[in-house]
């Protein structure tokens, strides 16, 4: 975001914020910070990187690239404890698994 920004001529600020990490002592969040003369100009930016953010990816098989694989249903016990909290895919076209 900040760089996006920074390419539409929006001067910003990056803060840290939040609960302090370990060992540094830092925020665990940021924030941005932009004069109240550039929100017009920032809307766009800020708007478009939101909807990049937020839109739905496709799916890719990393092995050969195929578009869209489908959803394991009836994986092995092991499998689904090794994989837990990730939803595992085959791919149709080279029969590979993996989570995604």
């Amino acid at each position: 975001m900040y760089q996006l920004l920074q390419e539409a001529e929006v001067a910003a600020l990056v803060k840290t914020c939040g609960p302090p990490t370990f060992p540094f002592g830092d925020g665990m969040y940021f924030q941005l910070l932009i004069e109240e003369e550039d929100t017009a100009n920032a809307q766009a930016t800020v708007e478009e990187f939101e909807q990049q953010r937020t839109a739905r990816s496709v799916v890719r098989c990393p092995k050969c690239g195929t578009p869209d694989p489908a959803p394991v249903s009836n994986a092995a016990w092991w499998k689904r404890l090794y994989y837990a909290g990730t939803n595992l895919h085959s791919c149709p076209h080279c029969g590979a698994e993996f989570p995604v």
